[in-house]
Parts: C-alpha cells; sequence; structure tokens
C-alpha cells in the first residue's frame, strides 16, 4: 500500500471498533472542480475510572496520586472523540497528475468540559505522478514510523503503552511498487520537531524542537501482500526516526543537542476471515512527543544536574482482532511502554506501563453502534531504592452515529 492507502487503512482499524457502520458518502463540489467528501461521526464516551489516570478522557497511564490515594475512582463523560473530516480529490487533475487531500477535526483541543475546542489531525494535499507509484505529501498526517492503531474504544489507544507514533506537519515522499499481487513501499519524509518548553533557562521563548539545528527525519520501508486469506493482506514494515531537541542549559548561550530517534517494526497477519493479529514494537530515546516513553523524553545526566540526557525506551503492542458477523466485532490486546532504568534511577518516577484490554462493539443500525470495553493499566513509580505499582480499571461504555 502506499502511505495514505496504509493509514487509512490503519484509520479504518480504528473506527471498526468504535464503529463498524456503513454510511454513504456526502460529496459536493468546489468551484475549482475539487469533489470534498463528508465524512464522520458523533460520539459519546462514558467511562468509570476505580483510580486515577493520566487524564480521564483518554487514559494512558495511572496518576502517581495514586500511590498516596488508592482507589480515587471518577466518572467521565466526553464527546470529544466526535470528528469531521473531508476527503479531497480533483476533478481538473491533469492525465499525469492526480491530486488529493484531507481535512480532518476532532475535538481534544482544549476547553471545558461542555466547550471543548477543535483540534487539527489531519491537513494535507499529496500528488502522484501518473503511474509511477510515486507521491509526494505536505501537511500534517500521521508519522511514518509505527502507522497501525490499537483497535481501543478508548481515545488514548495504548499510547504510552506500546503504541508510538502521532501526527505532525511534514513533507513526505512515497513509491509504491508492484509486488505480487501487493506492493512494496518506500517512504521517506522530512517532518517537524516537537519539543517542549526550555527547562533550564525560562526566559527562551523557544521550545527545544524549534531550537534544533536540523528537523527530524523518518523513513519506513513496508511490504503488504495477499497470502491464504482471500479479500486481506498480511503486511510486514520497518521504520525509524532521528532528530535533535536543543536545550538552553542556561541564559549564557550554553546548548546541548539531545537526540530522538526509534526504529519500529510493524505486522498484520489475517489468520483466518474473521480473524486479523496486529502488532508493533519499538526501540529508541526522548520518544515523549511520540506517545511513547510514558511520556518522558530527558532528565537531568546524573553526573551533571545542569546538563540533560535522552531517555531510552523499549515497548510494543500486539491485539487479536474478530469480526464474525457483520454487526458484532471483538478485540483484545495487550502493550507496554518500559524506560532505561539507568537513566531515570536518580530522578525517579514513571519506569514501567502495561495495559490489557477487551472490547465489542454492536451495529444497531448501518450507522449507530454500541460499544464496551475493559481496561487495566499498571503503571510502575521508581523512587532511589524501590518501585511501586500503581493500578487502574477501567469499564467505557460508547455511542457512535457515523455519517
Amino acid at each position: 500500500m502506499n502511505f495514505t492507502t496504509k493509514k487509512l487503512a490503519a484509520t479504518a482499524i480504528l473506527l471498526s471498533s468504535i464503529s463498524a457502520f456503513s454510511a454513504e458518502p456526502i460529496s459536493v463540489t468546489t468551484k475549482s472542480g475539487v469533489t470534498a467528501t463528508l465524512y464522520g461521526f458523533a460520539s459519546l464516551n462514558a467511562a468509570y475510572e476505580d483510580s486515577k489516570s493520566n487524564n480521564g478522557n483518554f487514559a494512558n497511564f495511572v496518576a502517581v496520586s495514586d500511590l498516596t490515594n488508592k482507589n480515587d475512582g471518577g466518572w467521565h463523560f466526553t464527546p470529544n472523540l466526535t470528528r469531521i473530516g473531508l476527503n479531497l480529490s480533483s476533478g481538473s487533475d491533469s492525465t499525469f497528475f492526480k491530486a488529493n487531500g484531507k481535512i480532518e477535526v476532532d475535538f481534544y483541543g482544549g476547553g471545558s468540559g461542555n466547550a471543548p475546542v477543535p483540534r487539527l489531525r489531519h491537513g494535507y494535499g499529496e500528488i502522484s505522478f501518473g503511474n509511477s507509484g510515486f507521491s509526494i505529501l505536505g501537511g500534517q498526517t500521521w508519522d511514518l514510523i509505527s502507522p497501525l492503531v490499537t483497535p481501543t474504544l478508548n481515545a488514548g489507544v495504548l499510547n504510552n503503552s506500546g503504541d508510538a507514533g502521532l501526527r505532525r506537519a511534514q513533507l513526505r515522499l512515497t513509491e509504491k511498487i508492484p509486488v505480487a499481487g501487493g506492493s512494496l513501499d518506500i517512504a521517506a519524509a522530512v517532518v517537524r520537531t516537537i519539543g517542549e518548553n526550555q527547562p533550564y533557562n525560562t526566559s527562551s521563548a523557544s521550545e527545544t524542537g524549534v531550537d534544533a539545528n536540523i528537523p527530524t527525519f523518518q523513513g519506513r520501508i513496508g511490504i503488504s501482500v495477499p497470502l491464504w486469506v482471500e479479500n486481506k493482506k498480511f503486511g510486514l514494515g520497518v521504520s525509524g526516526h532521528y532528530g535533535q531537541e536543543e536545550i538552553d542549559l542556561d541564559d549564557t548561550g550554553r546548548t546541548k543537542d539531545i537526540p530522538t530517534w526509534s526504529v519500529n517494526v510493524d505486522l498484520t497477519l489475517p489468520i483466518v476471515s474473521a480473524v486479523t493479529l496486529l502488532g508493533e514494537w519499538f526501540i529508541g530515546a526522548n520518544l515523549d512527543t511520540y506517545a511513547a516513553g510514558i511520556g518522558r523524553g530527558f532528565v537531568s545526566d546524573k553526573e551533571n544536574p545542569k546538563s540533560v540526557k535522552s531517555i531510552g525506551a523499549v515497548g510494543g503492542w500486539v491485539a487479536l482482532q474478530t469480526k464474525f458477523i457483520q454487526e458484532l466485532a471483538f478485540n483484545v490486546g495487550a502493550g507496554f511502554d518500559k524506560l532505561d532504568r539507568d537513566d531515570i534511577k536518580k530522578v525517579g518516577g514513571r519506569e514501567q506501563n502495561l495495559s490489557i484490554f477487551a472490547n465489542t462493539t454492536y451495529n444497531l443500525t448501518s450507522a449507530f453502534s454500541l460499544g464496551f470495553e475493559y481496561l487495566h493499566v499498571q503503571t510502575d513509580y521508581r523512587t532511589a531504592n524501590t518501585v511501586k505499582e500503581a493500578y487502574l480499571n477501567r469499564y467505557q461504555l460508547s455511542a457512535t452515529y457515523g455519517f
């Protein structure tokens, strides 16, 4: 698959666990001849947690407060997962150039509990060159690395618990080569380095990613071919990234560049027509802005508190996706993130995160579905000499109307 097909397939995996609706697309044509096809869904998610998570509307790890205030549960009701998107295609394409694009928002951009703010998920244009398999994309969309999406109802998927990768601005080149009824995809991208506020020179207006002397580079090689299951393809990919963040050590101009990098593997394995195995694995460092490393990127160096170092991390996830009848789907899976203990031994904090989930969705109509999910999370917190475990059980109901 090319990158667009791959990411649309990954999004379809998530949507199938939220709702397997098949509403007819709604299209309009602009003055310039571009066809805009409207899609999306309205959603309510209601979850009870028996302990505090980092964010009740999309739980990723157990809050540190659980160590001293266990079983401090609560309810979370949110429409923020509601999503609106436009798929764009040009009716004025030449015989050689073909253009497409996407604009998509949800409502996780902040705001109050009853006035959420829109958040841009995707906003890009892409042009392909005849039958060459070559395309160029510019805008914001998914990272190249770890392209699959865990099939959870929880909007946080398994980010910071094995599922690395988010979305960011990028310029991407993709070559799709036909192979054995499928394709070999080779892609490379230059992407924005998303950093943090300067930790030492608080008067600096620049964040650590903007200050870096180089952008971040990403790449992926993947194959997608049919095997023994009709109408489904086996997929295997290897991806990675490298970038830097520049840390201002003080206000005298002393700086230090710290790396952000990863190596990733993704697998899609259809077992029978109704059962598919999905999974990803990664290793890297300074991965907080890639929704990995349990949200931790760098710390003060042990030998020099005025210096910093990247935190090493490893993680992955696996899931079984099943759908034996059209109206009913089941998903079960688990994931983990683990930090390099030597990197955080002195400062302590989150060291390991483990998540286990199971969910089901049922379509009452072609557009409306109900779902239920159980999620268990264990987050290990390290102090100088000990490790303490914090636990969370989350029970979530979802109601989704797709269009």
